[in-house]
C-alpha cells in the first residue's frame, strides 16, 4: 500500500497574519521588553513561520528551500557589506575620511550651527552610515552645542536627521543595500534615482535649520573657536590632510557614473585606499590589511578623535550580515510557502490607484519600524509585500525600491522603542522625543516621497504612463500564477 503525499492546505490570510504577528511580538518583547539584539527573535519568527508552513502541508524539505532562496537573494548584499566595512577602515587610514571631517568642521559658525552639523553629518554618513555619522561626528557637534548653549533636541535632531539621509543615497551604507538586494536592482541605480529629489529635500531642510538658528541665542560661556580647533589640531598632526587625500572619493564617485557594478567599484575604492595609507600616511601594509578585516582603533590620546575613528573593517559589519541572513530566511520563508501572498494580496487589491499603492507602501514601512522595532525587518517585509504588485503595474524595481526605502529606510528612528532610535538615545544622550521634532529629514522625505508620486508619477517617469485597467475580481493573481512565479524564482 503506497503512501500518500500530503496535500498542502489552502494559505489563507489568518495563516499570513499570524507568523507576521508572532514575529511581531517576540521582536517587541525581546527588544524592547528585554533590551536584547534583534538576532535571535528572528531566529524564532522564522521557527513560527516554518512552523505555520508545515501545518499546512508543507515539508521540512520546502521550508528549508525557501529559507535557502531567501539568504540566496541577499547574498550580493552580504557581500557588498563586507566590502564597506573594508572601505571605511581603509578610508580612515589613508586620511579620507578625516579630511571630510578635517573640511567640513572648518566651516562651523554659531549663527550656521544647525544647518552645518546636518550637512557635515549628511557627507560623513554617506561613508560611515548612519550610526556611525552620529556616534562620531555627531558627538563632537553635541559637545560644540552644549558650549554654546543651542538646545541639544535641535543639535540632536540636525545630526540624526543628517545621519539617515544616507539611508536613502549613500551606496556604502547596509539599508540601501538591503533594498537594492531584495529589489533585485542595481545599489548605484537605487541610491541615483531619487537623489535629485533627496538634495531637494536636504536643501529645504537646511533652510529650515538656519531659519531656526538665526533666530537662536547662541552666545555661550566657551567660544565655538576653541571646541572646534582642538579637534582640528589633532586631525592635522595625526593624518596627512588635502586635497590628494580625497582621491578614493573621487574614484568611487568615478565608478559610479560610469556605472561600474558595484562590488568591483568598491574594490577599486579600497585598494587606491590602500596605497594612499602606505604613501601618504606611513602605514605598512600590514597595517592596512589588518585595518581592513578588523578596523581602525585610533589611540592619538584625543578623545573626540579617537572616538571618531575607531571604526570600519570586515568584523565591524558581520552582526549587521548577520541580522540580514536571518531577516531574509523569515522573508523567504513567507514569500516561497505563499504566507506573504496570503497576507498581501486581501491588502493591495483595494489598492486601486498608484497613489494608493504610493501611500499604503510608505504607511506599511513606518508601521512595521513601529512593529518589528528594528529597520531591516521593516525594509525586508515592506520590499517583499508590495514587489509583485509594483511590477505588475509596470513600475521599475530601483523606483519602488526607493518608495519602501524613504519610508520603512528612515522611520525608524522616529519611534522611541525602535533599536535605531534607542543606538541614537545612547550616543547622543538626548531623548527621542525631544529631538524628534527636529529630525526634519525623517519625515518631510517620506510625505514629499508621497506628495511626488502621486501628483507627478507619471509625468517623471516613475510609474507607466497607462496604468492597468481597473483592478476587478478577475485581474487578481491566482494561487497558480503565484506557483509558476514561485517557481520562476
Amino acid at each position: 500500500m503506497s503512501i500518500k503525499e500530503k496535500t498542502p492546505k489552502e494559505v489563507k490570510f489568518r495563516h499570513g497574519i499570524l507568523a507576521l504577528g508572532a514575529l511581531a511580538v517576540v521582536m517587541f518583547g525581546c527588544v524592547v521588553g528585554l533590551g536584547s539584539e534583534p538576532q535571535i527573535p528572528l531566529v524564532v519568527g522564522c521557527a513560527i513561520a516554518g512552523g505555520i508552513a508545515m501545518y499546512l502541508g508543507r515539508t521540512w524539505e520546502d521550508v528549508l528551500d525557501a529559507i535557502l532562496k531567501g539568504i540566496n537573494d541577499a547574498m550580493e548584499a552580504v557581500l557588498i557589506l563586507m566590502c564597506i566595512g573594508m572601505l571605511v577602515g581603509v578610508w580612515i587610514q589613508s586620511g579620507t575620511v578625516p579630511t571630510m571631517i578635517y573640511y567640513g568642521l572648518m566651516v562651523v559658525s554659531p549663527e550656521l550651527f544647525l544647518p552645518i552639523a546636518f550637512l557635515v553629518t549628511t557627507a560623513v554618513g554617506i561613508v560611515l552610515g548612519s550610526w556611525g555619522a552620529a556616534g562620531t561626528i555627531g558627538i563632537a557637534f553635541l559637545g560644540i552645542a552644549a558650549a554654546l548653549n543651542i538646545p541639544l533636541g535641535m543639535a540632536a535632531g540636525a545630526v540624526v536627521a543628517g545621519s539617515y539621509v544616507s539611508e536613502i543615497i549613500s551606496p556604502l551604507v547596509d539599508g540601501p543595500n538591503l533594498a537594492a538586494a531584495i529589489a533585485d536592482c542595481g545599489v548605484f541605480a537605487l541610491c541615483k534615482r531619487f537623489l535629485v529629489l533627496c538634495l531637494i529635500t536636504c536643501l529645504g531642510c537646511a533652510g529650515i535649520y538656519l531659519a531656526i538658528g538665526m533666530n537662536l541665542d547662541v552666545a555661550g560661556s566657551v567660544d565655538v573657536s576653541s571646541q572646534v580647533g582642538s579637534l582640528l589640531t589633532a586631525l592635522d598632526a595625526n593624518y596627512s590632510i588635502g586635497p590628494i587625500t580625497l582621491i578614493p572619493l573621487a574614484v568611487m564617485i568615478l565608478c559610479i557614473v560610469l556605472k561600474v557594478p558595484a562590488i568591483p567599484s568598491f574594490l577599486a575604492a579600497i585598494v587606491v585606499g590602500m596605497v594612499e595609507a602606505c604613501l601618504l600616511q606611513g602605514s605598512a601594509l600590514s597595517t592596512v590589511v589588518e585595518v581592513a578585516n578588523l578596523g581602525v582603533v585610533s589611540n592619538t590620546g584625543f578623545a573626540q578623535l579617537d572616538a571618531l575613528l575607531s571604526n570600519g573593517g570586515i568584523q565591524e559589519m558581520m552582526s549587521t550580515i548577520s541580522i540580514v541572513v536571518l531577516v531574509m530566511a523569515y522573508g523567504g520563508i513567507m514569500q516561497h510557502t505563499h504566507l506573504m501572498d496570503a497576507l498581501v494580496d486581501p491588502i493591495v487589491s483595494r489598492l486601486r490607484r498608484m497613489g494608493q499603492l504610493i501611500g499604503a507602501t510608505v504607511f506599511s514601512g513606518a508601521l512595521f519600524n513601529v512593529l518589528l522595532p528594528d529597520q531591516y525587518p521593516a525594509i525586508t517585509l515592506s520590499t517583499q509585500m508590495y514587489s509583485k504588485e509594483f511590477r505588475r503595474r509596470g513600475v521599475k524595481n530601483d523606483v519602488w525600491a526607493n518608495i519602501v526605502n524613504s519610508s520603512a529606510g528612515i522611520t525608524s528612528v522616529l519611534v522611541p522603542w525602535n533599536t535605531c532610535a534607542v543606538y541614537m538615545v545612547t550616543v547622543l544622550g538626548v531623548e527621542c522625543l525631544t529631538y524628534m521634532p527636529y529630525a526634519f529629514f525623517c519625515y518631510l522625505y517620506p510625505l514629499v516621497v508621497v506628495a511626488i508620486g502621486v501628483l507627478f508619477g507619471k509625468r517623471i517617469g516613475w510609474v507607466p504612463r497607462s496604468e492597468p485597467a481597473e483592478l476587478d475580481d478577475t485581474s487578481q493573481v491566482t494561487s497558480s500564477d503565484r506557483e509558476t512565479a514561485v517557481q520562476k524564482a
